[in-house]
């Protein structure tokens, strides 16, 4: 029996676009599991930006984009700022571990991770919460130790990296990329302008869809065709 078709999700944990394109995945799992493979690739905004993600923007961003879903888990940071991350590369590498174990395993831990940030408030770059995010799901804890603590996904983060931003020129995170090697940026979701005159005031640049799970189930459909 063929593999499943393939559809890359280009992303960042901390870009609050790509978790509400997460979450229109995470609705549908049960449609697309079993017959389509989800691959995370890890587009780091701050290998791009030389930055780590800016909390001010996100502050101001977030909850606008997030106000159309109110399933989606979502609370305003609420630590302190010191327990910012300011790297997310140790997320993405724990991600790529999971993937060692299972695709599945590695998008329940992409989930939970973005859940972390954006609804827990946790520090997504500290080795004990991806842990414990890693035993939550279930994945074998020694394997992901071992494989985690001997950097043995470091090296593949980098490439995809490099891969999205300068190879394919992604338009940014998060970006789908179906088994023809068709892009489709920001799939069905709203889009912000923000005014850094004006202390990043948000002005909504393009509505979302009404049916904001059509562009997902469409994208779905369309891998299936492309390898049939």
């Amino acid at each position: 029996m063929p593999a499943p078709p393939t559809i890359a999700m280009y992303a960042d944990p901390t870009c609050p676009y790509a978790y509400l394109a997460a979450y229109r995945l995470h609705q549908l799992r049960d449609e697309w599991r079993g017959k389509i493979r989800v691959v995370h690739k890890s587009l780091a905004l701050e290998y791009v930006n030389r930055q780590p993600t800016p909390k001010r923007i996100l502050d101001v961003e977030t909850p606008v984009l997030l106000a159309p879903e109110p399933g989606i888990p979502y609370s305003p940071w609420h630590r302190p700022d010191s327990e910012w991350p300011v790297t997310v590369w140790p997320a993405f590498e724990a991600v790529k571990c999971a993937e060692r174990q299972d695709l599945d395993l590695a998008d329940d831990l992409d989930w939970a991770v973005r859940v972390a940030f954006f609804a827990e408030s946790r520090c997504i770059a500290l080795r004990h919460v991806l842990f414990a995010l890693a035993e939550g799901i279930g994945l074998d804890m020694a394997r992901f130790a071992a494989d985690f603590d001997g950097g043995a996904t470091k090296p593949l983060v980098l490439v995809e990296a490099r891969t999205g931003w300068e190879q394919l020129k992604v338009e940014g995170s998060p970006t789908f990329i179906l088994p023809d090697g068709e892009q489709r940026p920001y799939l069905g979701l709203p889009k912000l302008d923000l005014d850094k005159d004006r202390h990043f005031r948000p002005t909504l640049k393009r509505p979302a869809p009404t049916d904001p799970l059509a562009p997902y189930r469409q994208l779905l459909a369309d891998a299936q065709r492309q390898t049939a």
